[in-house]
């Protein structure tokens, strides 16, 4: 997209609309879900050309298509609503209300985490995701009601678009099913009719310029329809979530079966035996750091300030479960030197991912350098503890001693 005009930045700026780069940059990077698709309809059939029942489904299969499934239908949200916000008013292309901006802004950064799901999901057989995260409902609408007619005229094609794919993916899962999974596929065909049949009433009434009440009493149902339509779709793509959720595969990794799901909470915390305050730093910069008293200041004031310790190490713990698939591993400069810790506590090592890894919530793209934070900075006169995934490219910089007494000069 072009960068808008003069004109267009005035007209939008008196009517309070922001600047929609970001969501445009969200929408080039989440284009790749279309092949994600193809690929993921490919994986359908070839496992249909197995003989086994879709019931009996492997979860990394599943995931696969489940996941891939959720970001198709929030790229498509996304989409839509961006191009029928140019359509409604093509004077200020590029910028959007402020409530469109939140609702795209949802949408898109769910297919950032879907996309990355489904990624480690082909590549992994032992990837399981965390508990209860699908089946997945659907980011929450905006608060605006009525919502904007741009809006509604997103959500008539959007449901379209979704519901071409589902009623293909349905067709593909009836064909390959055996007689004997019939009761189960029985329960799926029901869900399915109710939410085509939702969709195809709300986009029947739909009107471009349906007057303000019939535009309410549709919205309602589309709003319906679309949010039965992206429950089902996961369902036909993975339709052991209709009967239990998805369970870690058994296996063996690289220390044994289901490590990663051992490591997961295993790690001491402070006032338990084993604890090691130094379990999170770079191992390969240990000795050096060992001898800094300020570093041995911060880390003490990052236990005893952290709010939810086991949240913190269980960043660290995925990391280190990572590494042990050979998903992640440390990151080196063209020299093949290290590139060591980051300059804030826990002052972890910088890592690269080898393939598209989730550390935490976070989803970290193949050939992306990332480390953690866990800063106690200004939490004493108020400011939050600081805990998150950092992606970057990491450069040399001065150590951080994170002072608790004061904010974090990097937010100022």
């Amino acid at each position: 997209m072009e960068r808008p005009s003069v004109w267009a930045r005035i007209k939008a700026f008196t009517r309070g609309e922001q600047d929609a780069e970001t969501l445009y940059a969200y929408k080039r990077a989440g284009a790749p879900v279309h092949d994600q698709l193809d690929a993921a309809e490919r994986r359908r059939f070839e496992f249909a050309a197995t003989g086994i029942s879709p019931f009996a489904m492997s979860a990394q299969v599943g995931l696969e298509l489940a996941c891939t499934w959720n970001a198709f239908a929030l790229q498509t949200l996304g989409d839509k609503m961006l191009e029928a916000d140019e359509v409604a008013d093509p004077d200020s292309v590029g910028f959007v209300p402020p409530v469109t901006f939140d609702q795209v802004e949802g949408y898109y950064e769910g297919v950032q985490r879907w996309l990355a799901y489904a990624s480690r999901a082909t590549h992994d057989p032992s990837f399981t995701l965390p508990p209860h995260t699908l089946p997945a409902k659907l980011p929450d609408w905006s608060p605006v009601e009525p919502c904007p007619r741009p809006h509604l005229d997103a959500m008539i094609a959007a449901l379209r678009a979704m519901q071409v794919h589902l009623e293909a993916a349905m067709l593909a899962l009836e064909k390959n099913t055996p007689e004997a999974d019939l009761p189960k596929l029985s329960r799926l065909r029901g869900l399915f009719a109710e939410a085509v049949t939702a969709s195809n009433y709300a986009a029947s009434m739909y009107a471009p310029r349906a007057s303000q009440a019939l535009h309410e009493q549709i919205e309602e149902r589309a709003k319906k329809a679309i949010e039965d339509i992206y429950l089902v779709g996961q369902y036909v793509s993975y339709p052991a979530l209709l009967l239990d959720p998805p369970k870690a595969p058994a296996g063996k990794g690289k220390r044994g079966a289901a490590q990663s799901e051992v490591l997961r909470g295993s790690t001491p915390l402070p006032r338990e035996s084993g604890f090691d305050p130094w379990v999170m730093t770079d191992p390969n910069s240990l000795s050096y750091l060992k001898k800094d008293a300020g570093v041995r200041r911060v880390l003490d004031d990052m236990w005893a300030l952290d709010p939810d310790p086991r949240a913190s190490v269980g960043l660290w713990e995925d990391i280190r479960a990572a590494e042990d698939r050979g998903d992640v591993k440390y990151a080196r400069h063209p020299n093949g030197s290290l590139v060591g810790y980051y300059f804030c506590a826990p002052y972890a090592a910088i890592y690269e991912a080898v393939r598209p890894v989730i550390i935490g919530d976070t989803p970290v793209p193949r050939g992306q350098r990332f480390t953690i934070e866990c800063a106690p900075e200004g939490t004493r006169v108020g400011y939050p503890f600081k805990r998150e995934v950092v992606l970057g490219s990491f450069r040399p910089s001065i150590i951080d001693y994170c002072d608790p007494d004061q904010p974090s000069p990097h937010d100022e």
